[in-house]
Parts: C-alpha cells; sequence; structure tokens
C-alpha cells in the first residue's frame, strides 16, 4: 500500500508513533511519503535511523499553513495513493481542505491531542469551532489512542459522526524496557545510597505539571522534621521553560534537590535507575511514560487526569489529582518510607502483555485495510 502521510507539527509524541508503529511487521509491505516542516533534514534522519531508511520519504511542507496546504494539493494532484492518513489536529484539518476537489483516497486523522476548553473562549475561536467542526465532519476516519481522547473530542465536536472514530489504545516497544539495564546513577552522580531518587521525564511546560512536583519537595522539606534525607529529582531533557522552572525551584531554597541531565537515548536504563517516577500531568492524549515506567518495572506516582488515567487504570501506580501538591507530597513520602519495588516487578509481565505495539500496529494495519478498499 501506498500512503500520504502529513503532520504539520512532526515532534514529541507523534514522532514517537512513526517510531514505535511502523517498524512494526504489520507494515512491512507499505510505503509513506510524509509532507512535513523539515527546513534541515532532521526529520528524515531520525525516520531513517528509527523506522528504516527509505521507509518514510519526507517532504519538506514549507512551515507556514498556506505552504503546507499547497505542499498536500500538489503531491495529491501530481500522485495516486491508497490512504491519506494525517496525524494531528491542525495537519487533519489542512490535509482535508486541501482534498478538496482533487480525485483523493479516503481519510484517516490521528488525534495526537486533547481539546481544552481555554482553547474555545472569545468570540474568533468560537467562530474557528464552528469552522473545525465542518472539516472534522468531512474526514472518513478519525483514530483516537485512548477511549479519553475519543469522549474528549467527541464532547468537543458533538456533530462529527460516532462512527467515524476508532479508539485504539497506544502501546511501546514492551521488550525493550523490560529488558533495560540500570545506569548506576548514584556513583555517576555521586548520590548516596540514603537518598531516595526521583524521576522526572516530561517536558518542561504546563502540562506536564513540574512546578506541581517542584512544589511538593518544598512541602516535603518544609515537613522534614526527623532531618531525614531528602530525596533529590532528576530531570532530562532540555526546551520548553526549563530556564523559568529551575530558577523557579532556585527561588525556593530547592537548587541542591533537583539535577538536570541531557535527554537520553537509553530511556531503559535511566527509568531503572530511579527509585520512582513521577508523572504530574495536567493532561495526555495517552500517557507513553507511564507505560514505559509499568513496563520498565519501576515505581510510578501519577495523576489520574484524561489519557493518563487510562493507562494506570488496573496497576499499582499510586494516584493522585493534577495540581494536587499535598497529595503528591504525601505519596512521595509513601513511597520512601514503604518502597514498591517489589510490587511493581511482580506487575511488569502484565504491563509488557498490555502495552506491547504488535497490539495497536496491527489492529491500526486493519483500519488502513477496510479504508482502502483490502489493501
Amino acid at each position: 500500500m501506498k500512503v500520504l502521510m502529513t503532520a504539520m507539527q512532526p515532534s514529541g509524541g507523534i514522532k514517537t508513533f512513526f517510531r514505535y508503529v511502523y517498524q512494526q511487521p504489520a507494515f512491512s509491505d507499505d510505503n509513506f511519503v510524509l509532507i512535513a516542516p523539515d527546513s534541515d533534514g532532521s526529520l528524515q534522519c531520525f525516520l531513517n535511523a528509527t523506522v528504516g531508511p527509505g521507509k518514510i520519504n519526507v517532504i519538506h511542507s514549507g512551515c507556514t499553513p498556506l505552504e503546507f496546504l499547497r505542499s498536500v494539493r500538489d503531491k495529491l494532484k501530481s500522485e495516486d495513493y491508497d490512504l491519506i492518513h494525517s496525524h494531528g489536529f491542525g495537519a487533519g484539518l489542512l490535509t482535508e481542505i486541501a482534498s478538496t476537489f482533487v480525485a483523493s483516497p479516503k481519510h484517516l486523522m490521528t488525534a495526537h491531542d486533547v481539546f481544552l476548553p481555554s482553547q474555545f473562549l472569545g468570540v474568533k475561536s468560537k467562530i474557528k469551532k464552528v469552522i473545525m467542526a465542518l472539516v472534522f465532519d468531512r474526514i472518513d476516519a478519525i483514530h483516537t489512542v485512548t477511549e479519553d481522547a475519543t469522549r474528549n473530542f467527541q464532547e468537543f465536536f458533538p456533530s462529527v459522526s460516532q462512527s467515524a472514530f476508532y479508539p485504539i489504545l497506544h502501546g511501546i516497544d514492551t521488550h525493550y524496557f523490560e529488558c533495560g539495564v540500570p545506569w548506576n546513577i548514584r556513583e555517576e552522580l555521586s548520590i548516596s545510597a540514603h537518598v531516595p531518587i526521583i524521576g522526572f521525564f516530561g517536558r518542561f511546560m504546563g502540562q506536564k505539571g513540574f512546578r506541581t512536583l517542584v512544589e511538593a519537595i518544598a512541602l516535603i522539606k518544609e515537613r522534614n522534621e526527623g532531618n531525614r534525607p531528602l530525596p533529590v529529582v532528576v530531570t532530562f531533557g532540555w526546551g520548553g521553560f526549563i530556564r523559568e522552572d529551575y530558577s523557579y525551584l532556585e527561588s525556593l531554597g530547592l537548587g541542591d534537590s533537583f539535577i538536570q541531565m541531557d535527554g537520553t537515548d537509553d530511556m531503559p536504563a535511566m527509568l531503572k535507575a530511579m527509585d520512582m517516577v513521577v508523572m504530574p500531568s495536567r493532561w495526555e492524549a495517552c500517557g507513553l511514560l507511564g507505560m514505559e515506567v509499568l513496563a520498565a518495572g519501576v515505581p510510578l506516582i501519577s495523576t489520574d487526569c484524561i489519557g493518563l488515567r487510562e493507562v494506570v487504570a488496573g496497576s499499582p501506580a499510586r494516584i493522585f489529582s493534577p495540581g494536587d501538591v499535598g497529595g503528591l507530597a504525601e505519596l512521595i513520602t509513601k513511597e520512601i518510607e514503604n518502597p514498591t519495588k517489589d510490587v511493581f516487578r511482580k506487575y511488569q509481565p502484565e504491563a509488557v502483555q498490555r502495552f506491547a505495539i504488535e497490539r495497536p500496529a496491527g489492529t491500526l494495519r486493519g483500519l488502513y485495510h477496510n479504508l482502502s478498499g483490502g489493501l
């Protein structure tokens, strides 16, 4: 099958989706052309390295919506495809508009995010929402990565037919996380054996709730009447509001409680080096990090926010509400006093099976088959 894919913002979860899904055997006989911004060729290099050379051919679209729309339209006019698969709301809307009055195959859109009320405040935003509803209603199929994301989409756009939605819980390469070898972080960073280590692997943006963790550590420090060793939080990666967030924690006198590391290419080793991982997310489309932590057999403390609660349901994860500083501080303290590593190791085989990428990849390929008329 020959598939035209589109993505306006091919980073974060969308890149992870490409890496996990399209290297699977279910797509071994398919070829992809991806229209996306890639002025420096880094996206093509990433896909060649993770999915395979030549599996996904990237065509740089330009960075503006108009350039993107023209690129999609020109490609549809010049070549025949068996299916169009757009990734993200923006790409889905522009791709559907670009296909107007052009002979084109059916259009599948994957929703990689959720909608928030704050996006549709004011008269202009409400008019924009009406237009979005009309365009979404024309898309042949909408793939959501959790049931939560499906309900969210339907709540904001009830006019879109329920028959258009195909919820498929996302997955990861669970065996990769199961078999990882822990990094000796204590020796490398000279952290005492008595000091609990907390991992934070989210981006530095409001959605990921980093400041909730910062304030929880401040509360633990304030309440530390027994003068016990305080936990150290190790964070990974850059971007977003990292400078502002680190300035904030330093203003609270927590500079010694946080260690910033570079991004890592060996997530299993880093996850398994932690005594616990905290996910203070405010919302997710699908909490892939939660899947990774559980498949690695590491204690997880997470919120029950949309898109993440579905992942942690039935697991031994300790749960708190988004933004609940006191609740998070209490759960961290409980994990320090009564470690649950053995509990998470026992749950690990179930997580490995439940979140295995082979399941969603095979189901998605079946959807390709149905939409393309049996190819």
